[in-house]
């Protein structure tokens, strides 16, 4: 089942609608421009973005995703995983273990 963290990252573009978006992605009710970040699956990647396009699908929604940024749009998804990155940096001072980072970032945010 796709959850999200008690404080998710989100653009300001899409601060306001955020209960919004979050009931439609629960309904499956489609949207456009809007992505989500969540942690990738593979352990090579650090984040996945997926368009709420691909949350139409039940099968989809029932997957175990953790969602950790909400953006509009693709570019606005790219720039707010910079943000992600340079928050890390901020906090750690080092890049060497991003994904460490955020899945330490989920167990304090869930």
């Amino acid at each position: 089942m796709v959850r999200f963290v008690d404080d998710p990252f989100v653009s300001d573009s899409v601060k306001n609608r955020l209960p919004v978006i979050k009931w439609k992605l629960m309904c499956g009710i489609g949207m456009t421009r809007v992505h989500f970040i969540t942690m990738s699956e593979n352990k090579n990647d650090i984040f996945d973005i997926y368009p709420a396009s691909v949350f139409k699908q039940k099968i989809f929604r029932k997957r175990d995703l953790l969602i950790l940024g909400v953006a509009a749009g693709g570019d606005d998804a790219k720039a707010l995983t910079g943000i992600m990155v340079k928050k890390c940096l901020d906090s750690c001072g080092d890049l060497s273990d991003i994904r460490g980072y955020y899945e330490k970032y989920v167990k304090d945010h869930l």
